[in-house]
């Protein structure tokens, strides 16, 4: 009998991310898991969806997980394929219900889903014979979204504060290249052209 094939999903939500080592930490867990249950991983297939982040979804409907799902449900994904993840909150930070839709979809395709951080295997036949399971993972689920929330609520509240103060402070640093914050943060300096320094801008 041919063993099913493992595929490595990976995400994280910030460019920060990149720069460490979540991604190569993420696809070792599952490099490990496949080697240890002497199992294939696929890939041939990348699934990364890498600085994108699970809250609203956007991994679902335009990110590579999107891909996944759209390959599960026209059957190029076989059944008894095996989705691996590092938790729960990288498949989904979105509400509740949300977020159970699509571990349910999954499953009920005859996908299982391996979470390496807690050394779970979701699969209909798990579920269906310990209901505490879904339980559980109905609380990571709510605890992903909820830490999401406060997030957002916070770089909301953030970013009121910058507007409000934005008489006596900028914006932000961001701003085209013949121009320079000033050392007091209350404005911008214009930048002269230097041709001798190949088009570059000086003070």
């Amino acid at each position: 009998m041919r063993k099913p094939k493992c595929y490595s999903y990976i995400r994280f939500s910030t460019s920060e991310q990149l720069k460490g080592s979540s991604l190569k930490r993420q696809l070792g867990l599952a490099r490990e898991y496949a080697h240890t249950n002497k199992l294939e991983l696929d890939e041939s297939l990348t699934l990364h969806d890498l600085g994108i982040s699970a809250y609203k979804g956007k991994h679902r409907t335009e990110g590579a997980l999107g891909e996944f799902l759209s390959l599960v449900n026209s059957k190029k994904i076989p059944k008894g394929s095996i989705l691996i993840v590092e938790s729960l909150d990288r498949l989904s930070r979105e509400q509740v219900l949300d977020a159970l839709n699509l571990f349910l979809n999954i499953i009920r395709e005859g996908i299982k889903i391996v979470t390496l951080m807690d050394n779970m295997e979701y699969s209909e036949e798990t579920i269906n014979s310990n209901i505490g399971q879904l339980m559980f993972s109905l609380t990571i689920m709510s605890r992903a979204h909820e830490e999401s929330l406060v997030k957002s609520k916070r770089l909301k509240a953030a970013w009121v504060q910058k507007r409000e103060n934005i008489r006596n402070e900028v914006l932000t640093r961001v701003c085209p290249s013949w121009l320079k914050v000033t050392d007091d943060k209350k404005g911008f300096i214009k930048l002269k052209r230097d041709v001798r320094l190949f088009g570059r801008y000086t003070i």
